[in-house]
């Protein structure tokens, strides 16, 4: 979890909930999917990345350091390499933002702040955000979000669409989260990193949060959350240990 101005937000947020909420543009004709298709083809969805990318770079400023930026880059591909969708071309972006944040787009987009890397203290811990992503994308989620939302809009009700867009993102964010942090520590783990990197990572900044006071922003259910996406993680790293 993350916390941005005043708002906290979730680590895991694909960056498409970002992007549709404010660029409902979007939604036009041109990007409805035939209905006999669960998922985005993955021209679609590479398609769709590259508007949400080009919204990124327009909203934020992206940090250019070629020996940073191909760490980060070398990190992400071994991360992909042992994903299901290693065709997909992967990027790993740096955000000049103070925010401990990190998010992914459709297509391979993965984007982190400096605020997380400052905050990072190994490279495994990086990787594990960094593996978090690339789960999502490997999962197809942002694929999932978009097709519901399309949905939604096709209803044309304005009175309903907000309720009804809240629903859909409450209503898979725990899902979508602990199969990612599965999926991620899984890939991790492939990859050669230590996969307790990204379970490190989110127990010190929730304790930083709590530290600090900021968690009136989260209710006691959404703690309690973080801790046993945290727990179940450990519990998965340690059926992976056991089966070496």
């Amino acid at each position: 979890m993350v916390l941005t101005g005043k708002l906290l937000f979730f680590i895991i947020i694909p960056a498409i909930v970002l992007f549709m909420q404010s660029r409902l543009a979007l939604a036009d004709d041109t990007w409805q999917l035939d209905d006999d298709h669960a998922e985005m083809s993955d021209a679609d969805e590479i398609a769709l990345g590259k508007k949400v990318d080009e919204y990124i770079q327009h909203q934020f400023y992206l940090r250019n350091d070629p020996e940073l930026n191909k760490t980060l880059n070398d990190i992400t591909h071994r991360l992909s390499a042992v994903s299901e969708r290693k065709t997909l071309p992967f990027t790993c972006d740096i955000i000049q933002s103070y925010s401990i944040n990190a998010f992914s787009a459709p297509g391979g987009h993965v984007y982190v702040t400096e605020g997380l890397l400052k905050f990072a203290e190994t490279e495994d811990e990086v990787a594990g955000i960094i593996g978090h992503e690339v789960a999502h994308a490997s999962l197809r989620h942002a694929s999932k979000l978009y097709r519901e939302f399309i949905g939604i809009l096709s209803q044309r009700d304005k009175g309903t669409y907000s309720a009804a867009t809240l629903l859909l993102f409450n209503g898979h964010l725990e899902e979508f989260e602990q199969e990612a942090d599965t999926t991620g520590v899984l890939y991790a783990h492939k990859a050669g990193f230590n996969p307790n990197g990204l379970p490190d990572f989110l127990e010190r900044h929730l304790n930083l949060l709590i530290q600090n006071r900021v968690l009136g922003f989260l209710r006691f259910g959404s703690i309690t959350t973080i801790y046993s996406r945290i727990d179940h993680m450990r519990k998965y790293i340690s059926s992976l240990t056991l089966k070496e």
